[in-house]
């Protein structure tokens, strides 16, 4: 692969990562699954399975948690060949979980998860996607969730297509209509 090809490639995977984060906390199931070749595998734990079953399983798993983020940081792509990388991607995945105490008032705790994404990426038709996951847990931490302690001012993060970055990515492909 010359210079310039993997230099693309690994920008494109990349992007592939970045976008997972953002289907899982936005709660965007379609793009969760197009992060996936339909016939991927993704060893998740408590998971362990195809992509359309892994969104479903994700989607019951996050429908009662108000808040998620997902951290990606060191990303060391080997090149098997032009069309296969293994992918090491590690990733802070942030949550916090509310339950209604017994005198009703909401009481949430922090979930910290370090850990690592070891993927097989394959590019098929053109385009680079998760052919195998296996995520790696190193660490958790839990704690009491100081959220509802302090006002924040400003706008919010939504876990769904309200969230602001929707209306940039739809601004974005307006413009990109004009040129």
């Amino acid at each position: 692969m010359d210079p310039l090809m993997r230099l693309t490639a690994k920008s494109e995977i990349e992007d592939v990562l970045f976008r997972y984060a953002r289907a899982v906390d936005r709660k965007d199931w379609p793009a969760l699954a197009d992060v996936f070749h339909a016939d991927a595998h993704d060893d998740h734990g408590e998971f362990s399975g195809g992509p359309t079953a892994f969104v479903e399983w994700v989607s019951q798993r996050h429908a009662a948690i108000p808040f998620a983020m997902h951290i990606m940081a060191n990303c060391l792509i080997e090149f098997v060949n032009d069309a296969t990388a293994a992918v090491e991607t590690y990733f802070v995945a942030i949550q916090r979980r509310e339950k209604a105490s017994a005198s009703g008032a909401v009481e949430g705790t922090d979930v910290e998860v370090f850990g690592r994404y070891c993927d097989r990426f394959e590019k098929r038709d053109g385009a680079w996607r998760v052919a195998r996951r296996t995520v790696v847990y190193d660490g958790t931490r839990m704690q009491p969730s100081t959220h509802h302690l302090r006002k924040l001012v400003g706008v919010m993060g939504r876990r769904d297509k309200s969230d602001p970055v929707y209306a940039l990515t739809e601004l974005n492909r307006g413009q990109e209509g004009r040129r």
